[in-house]
This record gives C-alpha cells, structure tokens and sequence, in this order.
C-alpha cells in the first residue's frame, strides 16, 4: 500500500526544507566573515639585541705551535728524589747556564765550586750546544758526571737537523752543501750534528723539555713558562724559545680604540668645517645690521680659536671615555702569547705577580737560561742563568742546597769568558 502526501504536509516539508536552506546559508556567511573581518591579535616577536663583538672580543686561547714533531720527545720529567738536597744527605744542586760548547769556562767553573760528582748533582739548563768550538766534548763532560738537563731550542735545533739528515739514503747527507744548509738555516745545527756520536745523539733525544723538583716547589726550563698554563698544557716550543709575552686581546683593543678616536677626530673636523660656514653666515647677516645670537656668537668665538664647539667636543670625549672604560673592565691580559723576541713583556715579571696572588704551598720557582742579553736574573720565583759565556761575558752557576730549617738556600758562582779564546 502506498502513502500518499497530502497538498498540506507537502507544503510543510516544502517550508523546512527551505528554512533549513536559509539557515545553512547564514551560519556560513557569519562564521567566514568572523575569520576574515574580526580583529585579530598578532603577537609581535621580541626584539634581538644588536650586540657589536669587537675583535678583541672574539675567542681566544692558549694554543700549540706549527713545530716540527719526532716521536720521543719528553714534555716533563722528575728529579730523582735522591738528588734532593737535605740536612742528612749534605748533597748540593748545581744548576749551570747556557754553556754553548765552552768547555775550558765550564772546567773552569766546577773547579771553582768544587764540584763532587759523588754528593753534588749538576742540573744543565740547555743550549750546552752550538756557537762554542767544543759542542761534543761538552756533551761527553756532562755524560760522564751523570748530569741532568733540559732540552734548549738549540738541542732541539740540532736534533731536527740529525732527522733530516738521517732520513738521506747513502751518502747524500754528505753531500748536501753548506750553501744550501746556510740558505735553510741549518748549517751551525747540521755542523754541530755530524760532530756529535750516536750516543751522544741519543742523550740529546731523551733530554725533557721540562725537570720538575715537586719536594723544593722548582721547575728547571731553558727559556720560561706561560704563567697560569699547567706544566702538562705548557707548549714545548715556547718552553725553548719565549722570552717574553704579548697581550692579543690588549692589542687588539688599542688598535680599535685609535681606529675610533681617528674617526671621532674626522667627525669633529667636519663638524668644525659645518660650524665655520654657519659663523661666516652669521657674519654676513651681522653686516646686515641683524642682531647676532648669543648662541651662535659663542660658536663663532670657537671658530676663533680653532676649536670645535663645546657640546660636539663633549660628545666626543664621552666616546673616547666609554672606550677607556671598556678597555680597563675588559680581561684583555687573559691570553698570553709567549714569542722569542723582546717586544713583549718579560715573561718573568707576570710569572712573580702570578705567584704572589697564589696561596704560599702553591707557588713554584722556575730557574731558567737562554736569555744572554739580561744576563743573570734573580727576582722571588725565577733565576735566570744565561749571562752570556759565549760572548765573552760570564758562565754561571747556581748551587742549592738544604739549610737548617727544612728549607732550601742559594749561592751564585761566576767564572769570567773570553769571546774568541779558542
């Protein structure tokens, strides 16, 4: 059977329908125009500080050097405690400076300090070698008293030299000529490298770069140490080589700071040039019978004197005082650059600040040589012994050994060189 709609509920469904249509159509439209037409909060990001890193700014550290590396090479070595000094043992430290092939003053010395191989221990501070006449006889003295030494930068020297003419096949080691050694540089390091023996050559190689005497606070060097770098991050080269040290980061800063007191001096140049066209101006309208304001009568009368007006000066000089501020709260004299020339400063004045700001147990003395022109140097922790033999001055020695009071006392011994003598 099937249902009829009737005329009135056909009608019915027919309204429905069609409100149900209208209605779809309005929901529509006010939800779009609620997405596109409504206020809408956007959130703006933080601004990014805008921070200027100057040079001097940037990262830095304690690095390695660009030498030559051998398989061997000891960076640190303890003295044998019983080369200690005590009360008990009655034995003497005897620390000599750069001898340099001298043997006659190097005699001439042990004989002066009546030096006893059996209670007295000799410490070499390196550059035993090269410039004297006598280089393998000094190494054969040194083996045959049992001493210790430290590797100098011309042991090191010498000892890349043997490298390279080891690593020749047959007779071309020979027959390398002087004039090329000479063009290279090497041709006192490869002289003094062919007079030395196998042995010899072998107690060179096994020289440490560093000795380390822990029970008397004393370190024993050639040249110096990097204050506040530990004995095991020490740098062999610098520990051979250095004599003083540079400030990067202070350099770095000092040249900033001129390059922008240059640019505030052309600013203010300007400035004045600006300010003389505007005081002519004045002058002009002056002539024009037209009152001139104090203002620019002020100005006119730095213009005078060839000044720059006073509230563009005094811009200026805040500029240059920020700089200087920066410079001073800066730690600009952090990193250390040790290099073996003079132009920095002594490695051995920052080492005794250095120490003097340590607890008393902490602090080391370093006894040292390589430095000829300062001759012998004794300040409250470093001893430097180079007072220049080979050049016709002196060859000293330190002898230390233990006083009555747990502690340890020096004396300083010196026999006189000639230059040429041999």
């Amino acid at each position: 059977m099937v249902m009829m709609i009737t005329a009135p509920q056909r009608r019915l469904l027919v309204l429905l329908s069609t409100f149900f249509f209208i209605f779809s159509i309005f929901y529509c439209c006010s939800r779009l125009a609620a997405l596109t037409v409504g206020p809408k909060t956007v959130e703006e990001p933080d601004p990014v500080p805008q921070v200027e890193l100057l040079r001097a700014d940037n990262p830095m550290s304690y690095g390695m050097y660009n030498r030559p590396t051998y398989d061997g090479i000891d960076l640190i070595r303890n003295l044998p405690s019983k080369y200690i000094p005590t009360t008990k043992n009655k034995r003497r430290l005897v620390v000599v400076g750069d001898i340099h092939g001298m043997l006659d003053p190097f005699e001439k010395l042990l004989k002066k300090i009546e030096f006893d191989p059996e209670t007295d221990h000799l410490i070499a501070v390196g550059d035993m070698i090269n410039k004297g006449p006598k280089s393998s006889e000094v190494i054969d003295r040194l083996m045959e008293i049992k001493a210790s030494a430290v590797r100098g930068n011309h042991e090191d020297r010498v000892i890349l030299a043997w490298r390279g003419l080891s690593s020749q096949q047959g007779v071309a080691a020979y027959l390398d000529t002087e004039d090329a050694a000479k063009q290279r540089g090497e041709a006192e390091d490869l002289k003094t490298a062919r007079s030395l023996t196998e042995p010899q050559m072998t107690w060179l190689k096994k020289l440490p770069v560093i000795i380390s005497a822990e029970p008397m606070a004393l370190y024993f060097v050639h040249a110096g140490l990097v204050p506040g770098v530990p004995l095991p991050q020490q740098d062999a080269w610098a520990v051979m080589n250095m004599r003083t040290l540079r400030f990067p980061r202070e350099e770095f800063r000092k040249k900033e700071i001129e390059k922008k007191r240059k640019q505030a001096e052309k600013q203010r140049q300007k400035e004045l040039e600006k300010a003389q066209e505007a005081a002519q101006q004045v002058q002009a309208g002056s002539n024009q019978r037209r009152s001139i304001p104090e203002e620019a009568a002020n100005l006119h009368a730095h213009i005078a004197r060839g000044e720059p007006a006073e509230a563009k000066s005094a811009n200026a000089a805040s500029l240059t005082d920020e700089d200087v501020d920066l410079e001073r709260t800066n730690p600009d004299r952090d990193i250390w650059l040790p290099i073996d020339g003079h132009e920095g400063e002594r490695w051995t004045k920052l080492w005794n600040k250095e120490q003097k700001k340590l607890p008393g147990p902490d602090r080391r003395s370093v006894i040292y040589g390589h430095d000829a022109k300062m001759g012998y140097q004794e300040d409250s922790y470093t001893f430097g012994l180079d007072s220049g033999c080979v050049k016709g001055n002196a060859l000293t020695a330190l002898v230390v050994q233990a006083n009555e009071n747990g502690g340890w006392k020096h004396s300083t011994y010196q026999v006189t060189c000639k230059k040429g003598w041999w």
